[in-house]
Order: structure tokens, then sequence, then C-alpha cells
């Protein structure tokens, strides 16, 4: 009977053996497929990430170029407005200076004036007092 236990103990431990080695395969298989499935997630992630960057990039550079062209037109503008402000600056001079000679030469046609006025009226004046004289002396003479 112990041969028998022991063919029966052998068979046993072969089939045990047989048993182990296909768990072992199932788990061989199971492990490949878990790697796998993980190395496709991380590739997926990986892509995911790297399309993401790419839009990012691209994002950032319409930005960049939307902000040079932003730039270069406030640029252009201040150029501009400093430009016609000159302009402006230079006109008003001009303006300034004619005024002020427009205002010199109405003062000096003002003071010839007066002072003409002023001569005629002494002149005025003087006959006036002429007459008022003579005219004392017509009266005085009549008395």
């Amino acid at each position: 009977m112990a041969k028998n236990t022991l063919k029966e103990q052998l068979h046993e431990c072969h089939h045990d053996n047989n048993h182990l080695k296909e768990s072992i395969s199932a788990m061989r298989d199971e492990l490949e497929t878990v790697h796998h499935d993980s190395d496709t997630r991380v590739q997926d992630a990986v892509a995911d990430a790297n399309s993401e960057i790419a839009q990012l990039t691209e994002t950032i550079s319409a930005i960049r170029e939307e902000i040079e062209i932003l730039n270069n037109d406030t640029q252009r503008k201040m150029q501009d407005a400093v430009a016609d402000g000159q302009v402006e600056i230079a006109q008003l001079k001009t303006t300034v200076a004619t005024l002020r000679e427009e205002l010199e030469h109405m003062r000096l046609s003002s003071n010839e004036q007066l002072a003409e006025e002023a001569a005629n009226f002494t002149k005025e004046r003087s006959q006036l007092q002429s007459t008022i004289q003579e005219l004392r002396d017509q009266i005085e003479a009549s008395k």
C-alpha cells in the first residue's frame, strides 16, 4: 500500500505541479495584460499631454503675435499722436507769433491814433481858447 500511496503522492505532486504551472501561466498572462493596459494608459496620457502642450504652445504663440501686433499698433498711434501734437504746437506757435505781431501793430496804431487825437484835441483847445479870447476882447471892446 505504501507503493500505491507513493504513486498516488507522485501523481498528486504532478497534478499539483501542473496546476501551479497553469496558475503561473495564467498569472503571467494577467500580468502581461495589466502591463500592456498600463503601457497603453501611459502612452495615452503622454499623447494627451503632448497634444495639450502643442495646443498651449500654439495658444502662447498666437497670444504673443497678438501682443506684438497691439504693441506695434500702440507705438504707431503714439508716434502719430506725438507727430500730430508737434504739428499742432508749431501751428499754435505760428498763430501766437502772428497774434503778437498783430497786437503790437494794433498797439502802435492805437498809440499813433491816440497821439493824433491828443494833438487834435490840443489844437482844437487852442483854437477854442483863441476864439474865447477874441470873443471876450470883442465883448470888452463893445462895453
